[in-house]
């Protein structure tokens, strides 16, 4: 990363002397990604520019763990750092997962576009929107029924158009017209029931990244509250849940922490995360033969867990002591 890249941007000078085996460098790379985590976009964060294509995303990020991965560096006194590390490289996760699904890239372009290619999309939304219209008004006049398909046809482009830009409460109104006006369409029927999917996933991603910047601040009760809504908002998604468990170990809610984390385990028996999160409860609850069983069963659906190792580690040397 050039120097430039850190113009006006003011150090810690106690985080750049803390005794760690970073590189000058790497530290200032670390503590410049860490402090914009809240305010880059996912095309920030990746370092690519706006609406740059999936496989860009994918290229990105495959860089970028290559230095925010706490697994590349092994052995090594990390202090402070590890956090942080931990902290970005989760973030890279999240853009990389995003960008590079290709209908989530498309709606996440279209709010994040900057404010001359947002109205350049709009003027020529707004311009095919004009031309359809005035082609199904001529149908129209002149056959009703052709009218009224033509209606439905309209809805069901719209919706998709919705979709495509993540506006899937929307998308999900316009469907369900469509079928009021035909019961029999099919195709309505789905994406209706699609989009009001979509649309409870948008909200429960919304409430996690609201937890997530919470808890940056340290506001943990918020983060907490934020992070519960959307594990009930999106409960077959586990990563909402294994995150306000993780948040709940951290507040001492042990209790909380372990019904949130087996909730995951219940909803994705094959998440690895949710394993983990559900061994660490345990053993901060004292179950320690229960938490080690979710620990090598987090191991054995994803090896290269690092942490989930460590604390096995840590609980067979602290049995032998």
């Amino acid at each position: 990363m050039s120097a430039e890249r850190y113009e006006g941007f003011v150090f810690n000078p106690a985080d750049l002397s803390e005794d760690v085996d970073l590189e000058p460098d790497r530290r200032r790379e670390v503590l410049f990604a860490h402090a914009h985590l809240r305010e880059w976009t996912h095309w920030q964060v990746l370092g690519i520019p706006w609406n740059a294509t999936a496989e860009a995303a994918r290229d990105a990020y495959r860089e970028k763990v290559k230095v925010f991965h706490p697994d590349r560096y092994p052995g090594k006194r990390l202090g402070s750092y590890r956090a942080r590390l931990e902290q970005v490289f989760r973030r890279l996760t999240e853009a990389r997962d995003e960008l590079a699904n290709e209908p989530a890239r498309t709606a996440y372009a279209a709010r994040t576009a900057p404010a001359e290619d947002f109205a350049r999309l709009e003027a020529r939304r707004l311009d095919d929107e004009q031309r359809a219209q005035e082609r199904r008004s001529r149908l129209a006049r002149n056959n009703p029924l052709v009218g009224r398909a033509a209606r439905i046809a309209e809805l069901v482009k719209r919706g998709k158009e919705q979709m495509a830009q993540g506006r899937f409460s929307q998308a999900a109104n316009d469907f369900v017209t469509a079928t009021s006006l035909d019961p029999s369409h099919v195709e309505a029927k789905a994406l209706a029931q699609e989009a009001r999917k979509r649309a409870t996933g948008e909200r429960a991603r919304e409430l996690w990244e609201k937890a997530q910047a919470a808890a940056l601040d340290d506001r943990l009760d918020l983060a907490q509250e934020a992070a519960n809504a959307a594990a009930e908002a999106d409960p077959a998604n586990p990563r909402y849940a294994v995150f306000a468990a993780r948040l709940a170990l951290r507040r001492g809610a042990l209790e909380l922490a372990r019904a949130l984390a087996e909730g995951a385990v219940r909803a994705a028996p094959g998440s690895a995360a949710a394993h983990e999160a559900l061994g660490e409860a345990l053993a901060e609850g004292g179950d320690r033969a229960a938490a080690r069983r979710e620990l090598e069963r987090a191991l054995a659906l994803d090896p290269s867990l690092a942490s989930a190792r460590d604390r096995l580690k840590k609980m067979r040397w602290s049995f032998l002591a």
